[in-house]
């Protein structure tokens, strides 16, 4: 088996899986209505989704991967310590799975094939079963191939069982990057619609592009990744703003925005002109609450934001790009309730704009999230590498997934990654079903946790630190798609 064809399709895995729930693989339409009839549903909240192709309107209409016909899927939200069950039928051509970005689930249901699943062939229907917790803001997806960039992605809520925060409303933020094509991004990169290196190496989100040619022509074996896509548009939950509906305010209410990024490619620095953001949640973790004018967030990340709506107006939810409003993109608007015309209000903002850092942010400790206290037992030394003249391969201490070194290690040990990024662009890094604490020089009591975290180009630099807590075979990649199926990906493996 070719390198293409791993990470296309996954090799080995399980077919049923125990713990200490009814859990099931593969099986028909009957066998699944009889299985879910038999169970108690008292506690249980059941989803049933269809991975399918559709013809989506997001201003254009092309032909996507979706959940239910939808780009993004269907919002799950559930209460914490509740039963969420997804039975997933896939009609689509190729095989599939989703993944529960996040959220620590037990190991069979993490949804990567060839290390946690088989992939769901056509025809298939798999059952995903686990607790839902702990509370937070997550995502789910599709972890394999390129159909992220198709379409399959939607988000996950939690709600605890006891809310602290208090607000008045709430609204989910879906961010999504698009190559208007039949298939999305990686039939946009195929036919050659590709970003220059240039455009790569730029830092956030820069304007549209269309056809512009990269360097693809270089590379013609069948199992060479693709080159990033130029993206056509930018989305939120599925549309363009000239086509969205507004999100309405009402002056003097706390809003409460769970602003989610499952973007391939594309790290958002979000603007809410006339007004700044609290942050109160980073991954689904809180944090010290603290205020910033402008929220950066990279793919797989989630920020849940409060924002008091004292400036009445129609406002602008838009990018920045190199920290200024210059060449930025309006995503979507912020209407407050009474206000008439189509004119938007001025952001008047002078200075320079206060973003979010992972060393700005103080994590509230979690009783059910254990913390690294004392020594570090186990620690990895990882640089991230690749991308030079246009290489569409991306590495880890100089080796191209599936060739990459594992991470051994054991349960209950306390774990330390460093990394060192030695490339031209950003890499936000993803491990699956941990919490880890973001480690910086303030040396704070209590550190962020999170799942994903950025290193910066240029020798940035990042340490993290966790327990290893949930034994299995997980896996550890960046979250830039195109990153990912270049080989930037190892697993943690607990020996």
């Amino acid at each position: 088996m070719n390198r293409r064809d791993f990470i296309y399709t996954g090799i080995g895995g399980v077919t049923a899986f125990t713990t200490g729930l009814k859990l099931f693989s593969k099986i028909n339409d009957k066998e699944v209505t009889q299985l879910l009839e038999d169970e108690n549903k008292s506690n249980v909240r059941e989803y049933k989704i269809n991975a399918e192709i559709s013809e989506i309107d997001i201003g254009d209409k092309f032909k996507a991967w979706t959940y239910n016909s939808k780009a993004p899927g269907p919002e799950i939200r559930v209460k914490e310590g509740e039963i969420i069950r997804v039975v997933l039928k896939n009609n689509l051509p190729d095989s599939t799975t989703i993944h529960w970005h996040g959220i620590p689930v037990p190991n069979a249901m993490d949804g990567v094939p060839g290390i946690t699943q088989e992939p769901i062939k056509p025809g298939e229907t798999f059952v995903y079963e686990f607790k839902a917790q702990p509370a937070g803001s997550y995502l789910y997806h599709s972890h394999v191939g390129y159909q992220l960039d198709q379409g399959l992605y939607g988000p996950l809520i939690v709600e605890p069982e006891r809310e602290l925060l208090s607000y008045d409303r709430e609204y989910t933020i879906v961010l999504a990057d698009w190559a208007v094509f039949d298939g999305g991004g990686p039939e946009a990169s195929r036919a050659g619609h590709t970003r220059s290196s240039m455009d790569m190496m730029g830092r956030g989100m820069g304007m549209m592009h269309r056809g512009g040619r990269g360097m693809i022509g270089r590379f013609s074996s069948d199992d060479t990744p693709l080159l990033e896509p130029n993206y056509d548009a930018y989305t939120i939950n599925g549309k363009v703003n000239k086509y969205s509906t507004p999100f309405m305010l009402k002056e003097g209410d706390r809003v409460r925005l769970r602003i989610m990024n499952p973007s391939s490619a594309t790290i958002y620095t979000l603007r809410l002109a006339g007004h700044s953001m609290t942050i109160t949640h980073a991954d689904g973790r809180p944090v010290k609450p603290f205020s910033m004018d402008a929220l950066r967030i990279g793919m797989g990340e989630r920020y849940d934001v409060l924002i008091r709506a004292d400036n009445p107006g129609r406002w602008s939810l838009y990018t920045l790009k190199d920290g200024t409003p210059a060449g930025g993109y309006r995503l979507a608007t912020f209407l407050y309730k009474g206000i008439q015309g189509d004119s938007y209000s001025d952001d008047s903002f002078s200075g320079r704009f206060i973003v979010n850092r992972y060393w700005d942010m103080e994590g509230i400790p979690d009783d059910k999230i254990p913390g690294v206290k004392g020594e570090i037992d186990r620690r990895f030394n990882l640089t991230l590498s690749g991308g030079m003249m246009g290489s569409p391969y991306w590495t880890i201490n100089g080796r191209i997934w599936p060739e990459t070194d594992d991470l051994n290690i054991n349960e209950g040990e306390r774990v330390r990654i460093e990394y060192f990024n030695h490339s031209m662009m950003p890499h936000p890094m993803h491990l699956h079903g941990h919490f880890f604490e973001v480690v910086n020089n303030n040396q704070r009591k209590s550190p962020p946790l999170k799942d994903t975290i950025i290193i910066e180009p240029h020798m940035g630099t990042g340490v993290i630190d966790f327990v290893a807590d949930n034994p299995g075979d997980w896996f550890h990649h960046c979250h830039n798609l195109y990153h990912l199926m270049g080989g930037m990906a190892n697993v943690l493996r607990y020996r």
